[in-house]
């Protein structure tokens, strides 16, 4: 793996020899520039106690409920840290950060059998998209230490079980008519449905008032949104019934663990274990039973009440081409639709649809995370050159607010703040090449969009 020294050392056989295929980057001068941000400044973003401590450091509920994010440190989120560590493996003075939040992520799954959404308690509630094992799977690739792997084989079974338990002490209740295929869900209470209606009505995302509905059907609504937050987050993908539809994502995921646990139980020569390969190769029949639309040539969410594809296509369709699902023609198709997603400032989350609302994860928003996973899908099966030219748009979008953030200010709280020059954002606008406010402003921010980054760049060195 890469120090920062041998990063940049690449970086200048990227912009003195690019491939012919591939658009030049027009923001090439900065991207040094972040990469000593991200190394310098790491330090200093409101994770990264979190990744610099042992596994155990995390507190699992905060001292008061429903804390801010702003008033916490440090506050995880589950998903986040694959796409984080993606970059800070890659440079040798970051790599023990990322090992540290993965033993930290092992710990939480050991304390309460799965990963939170959040240690916060409003997040504690319901998962995340997993994304665990294939943490370790890198952490492992970066150390080779099979000690760690054998402890974490048995922390990873016990975080799957939360996914596929279907028995009456199940943590959650993921099951789908179609056996072998898992849904997104939560376990809230009612008094936390009640408290989030209240959130999602004041964030404006639902029209009518509390006191105007009744407590069911409140905790009804409320339901839905725990089990999109339990996905990337709010997104009109499901319908507003996320709990009816099989997520393409999640048991791409799922496969993803069947498969990389086939490999440690070989690697470990255990035995007596589950048919791993066997599991990962039935699952994969079912995804592409259920999932794969042939009239639209995309893997879609499965409305399993309505037995049909979801109404909305999102980006999501690119995760059985990051876990080698689909097959060379299915590929092909794919990648013929991403005038779907991918804009002159990167790919964002959804199609273009009519829900009426305004989601975080939608269109027009580009998030850091859906650039990598759809810059892996690409590179799975051979599409090189469009891998890189969504992997420069993102290098450029990033550089281009690094230079000069637009929009130039945001109103927060009455209070209109201006924004600096020299800072990586948390989402961009793949529109307008901004940064995007929908919903809420976006903050400043190191963990994904740096991790993203670092990653984005030695990606275009070695392809180059």
């Amino acid at each position: 793996m890469k120090t920062k020294a041998v990063l940049l050392s690449l970086f200048v056989a990227l912009v003195t020899g690019c491939c012919t295929n591939s658009p030049k980057p027009q923001y090439e001068a900065e991207y040094p520039k972040i990469v000593d941000f991200i190394a310098a400044n790491w330090h200093t973003s409101r994770i990264d106690s979190a990744y610099a401590a042992n596994a155990g450091f995390i507190p699992l509920v905060p001292p008061k409920p429903f804390m801010s994010i702003a008033a916490y440190n440090p506050v995880l989120f589950y998903w986040d840290n694959y796409f984080t560590n993606k970059g800070l493996l890659l440079i040798d003075s970051l790599s023990i950060y990322a090992i540290n939040v993965t033993d930290n992520l092992l710990w939480m799954v050991d304390q309460i059998g799965f990963v939170p959404n959040a240690n916060m308690t409003w997040g504690m509630n319901r998962s995340q998209v997993p994304y665990l094992a294939l943490m370790v799977e890198d952490v492992f690739a970066k150390t080779g230490d099979k000690e760690w792997l054998a402890q974490a084989y048995g922390t990873l079974k016990k975080e799957y079980h939360f996914w596929i338990d279907t028995s009456e002490n199940a943590i959650e209740d993921h099951r789908t008519p179609i056996a072998g295929l898992q849904r997104f869900f939560h376990h809230a209470s009612t008094d936390e449905l009640l408290t989030l209606y209240e959130g999602v009505y004041n964030r404006g995302l639902e029209s009518i008032h509390p006191d105007s509905l009744p407590k069911e059907e409140r905790c009804r609504i409320a339901g839905n949104y725990a089990a999109e937050a339990q996905t990337m987050d709010f997104t009109p993908r499901f319908e507003q019934r996320c709990p009816d539809f099989i997520a393409v994502d999640l048991n791409s995921n799922l496969y993803r663990y069947e498969q990389f646990f086939s490999r440690i139980v070989e690697l470990l020569g255990l035995t007596d274990e589950p048919d791993w390969a066997a599991m990962a190769e039935q699952r994969k029949a079912l995804i592409n039973q259920y999932c794969w639309n042939e009239e639209r040539g995309l893997y879609m969410d499965y409305d399993f009440v309505n037995n049909r594809s979801s109404k909305v296509a999102s980006v999501a369709c690119m995760y059985p081409l990051m876990a080698g699902i689909a097959s060379a023609e299915q590929a092909k198709r794919t990648v013929q639709q991403l005038n779907l997603f991918e804009y002159e400032y990167g790919v964002t989350v959804c199609e273009q649809n009519d829900s009426g609302k305004l989601f975080m994860w939608d269109y027009p928003v580009g998030w850091p995370p859906v650039y990598l996973y759809t810059i892996q899908a690409l590179h799975n099966y051979g599409y090189t050159d469009d891998a890189r030219r969504i992997c420069i748009k993102y290098l450029d979008v990033a550089a281009k607010n690094f230079i000069e953030p637009q929009p130039a200010s945001y109103t927060s709280k009455n209070e209109t703040i201006e924004r600096e020059s020299g800072y990586l954002y948390e989402k961009y606008n793949v529109i307008t090449g901004g940064i995007d406010d929908t919903e809420y402003h976006g903050h400043s921010f190191l963990g994904w969009s740096a991790g993203v980054f670092i990653w984005c760049l030695d990606y275009l060195t070695i392809t180059n």
